[in-house]
């Protein structure tokens, strides 16, 4: 509380309402305020600072000369009890002439704020600003049984067999060296040991989304408030591998010698082999996600932990929500490599090279650049949405506030471009949401 506050009222050295039993005592005016409402000169301090006389309450202090001829001085201002100690304590104690959260529901206070009313008007309306992220916990956004993804069925392995010829017939030998694979046990239907087409997750789709929302919040009560919220999100889409081929590469060494008319007069061949080789091997590059979220729910306030003696209190909640969800069309592109079989057995490291995807085109306009092949995933669509949450809110000033929640998001499965139905996701989202009273 402060001079200036005193000097700032309307009502001060004039008529005005009378407050009655507001204060805590029987009221003693006659309607004018700061004439005959003046206690004993005793109690009488020259500055909201000065120190509460002793034997007077904090309520009967005003600020005003000392001595009788103060007795006509308006807009005289009781201290907060909690401002000082009952007159009981022989330590004379200070009033702070602070207006924070503790002096927020004081009657006093309200009418020299320029309140009409004995109580402050509880606020009923707020408005939110949130950023948030958002982790996939379970779900895949490719799901092999329903939407098969890999382009093997064309793929033919002995198609780029490698092999070489050093020496010749007039120089009475040649070696002919043959790298091809084939599976272990060798003269299987299919010319490898496994094929792997896995199913890939929203998280290794795309990376944590990222999102941004506005919303308003009606207050019901003390505990229990209505909302609503509007969301943006955005990730950026993922690469990885959506399928691979592994077999035993093989290299033969065949040794032919001839006589001086070029005749042969016999050969050998030996066989080394190294297996579980991945030779070849699929990856995909989603393209990036975009969504809008629109939300309504209700919160359940609980009382504060901490914070009440300042009114910068920090209060647990639990919220629940329900709404839609409209995403933009997926797609990924599918890209191939083969192994090169001679570097398996002839380099330091295996060497890999692109392929056409069957079915693909130039992605870059580079003839040079083997094509890939794009898979449309999804159509634009709307899909349910619903979450739980639980967080904590700190109350920062008289009208803001941050609050700091998490909790689990589920969404209704989305439709692939083949009509099969997807998988529902679950996700567990983090934010962090401002509000201010209005």
């Amino acid at each position: 509380m402060s001079a200036a506050l005193v000097s700032g009222c309307s009502n001060a050295g004039g008529v005005g309402p009378s407050l009655g039993g507001i204060f805590g005592k029987p009221a003693a005016t006659t309607g004018a305020y700061g004439q005959n409402s003046a206690p004993s000169a005793r109690c009488r301090v020259p500055y909201p600072q000065a120190p509460i006389p002793p034997g007077c309450h904090p309520s009967e202090v005003t600020v005003g000369p000392a001595g009788p001829q103060g007795a006509s001085f308006a807009g005289g201002f009781p201290q907060q009890p909690q401002f000082g100690e009952p007159a009981a304590f022989p330590t004379p104690q200070y009033a702070t002439g602070g207006f924070g959260s503790q002096a927020g529901g004081n009657a006093h206070a309200a009418l020299h704020r320029g309140g009409t009313a004995a109580l402050e008007r509880r606020p009923r309306f707020r408005g939110s600003l949130d950023l948030g992220l958002e982790r996939s916990l379970s779900g895949n956004a490719i799901d092999n049984t329903v939407f098969p993804t890999t382009p093997f069925a064309a793929y033919d392995p002995l198609v780029y067999a490698e092999g070489s010829v050093a020496g010749s017939v007039a120089d009475g030998q040649t070696t002919r060296l043959r790298y091809v694979p084939d599976s272990r046990l060798r003269n299987t239907p299919q010319p490898w040991d496994t094929l792997t087409a896995s199913d890939v997750s929203f998280s290794d789709s795309w990376s944590v989304p990222a999102s941004v929302g506005v919303g308003g919040e009606f207050i019901l009560s003390d505990h229990a408030t209505l909302f609503a919220r509007a969301g943006y999100a955005r990730a950026e889409g993922n690469g990885g591998s959506a399928a691979s081929i592994e077999a035993t590469v093989f290299k033969e060494t065949t040794v032919e010698t001839y006589d001086d008319a070029g005749n042969p007069t016999g050969a050998t061949t030996t066989v080394e082999f190294k297996p579980e080789q991945t030779i070849s091997e699929v990856s995909y590059d989603f393209s990036d996600m975009e969504r809008i979220d629109l939300q309504a729910g209700a919160r359940l306030y609980l009382d504060p932990v901490a914070g009440r003696a300042t009114g910068r209190t920090v209060t647990p909640f639990f919220g629940a929500s329900a709404g839609a969800s409209r995403y933009n069309a997926a797609s990924y592109t599918l890209d191939q490599r083969q192994l090169g079989y001679r570097s398996v057995f002839e380099a330091d490291a295996p060497f890999y090279y692109d392929l056409d995807v069957p079915g693909g085109f130039d992605v870059d306009n580079d003839p040079a650049t083997p094509g890939v092949a794009r898979v449309d995933l999804y159509e634009a669509q709307w899909v349910p949405s619903g979450a739980l949450n639980a967080g904590v809110e700190w109350q920062v000033t008289p009208k803001t506030a941050l609050a700091l929640e998490t909790g689990v998001r589920v969404e209704g499965a989305r439709e692939y471009t083949n009509g099969q139905s997807g998988d529902a996701r679950v996700s567990i989202p983090l934010t962090l949401r401002g509000s201010f009273n209005f």
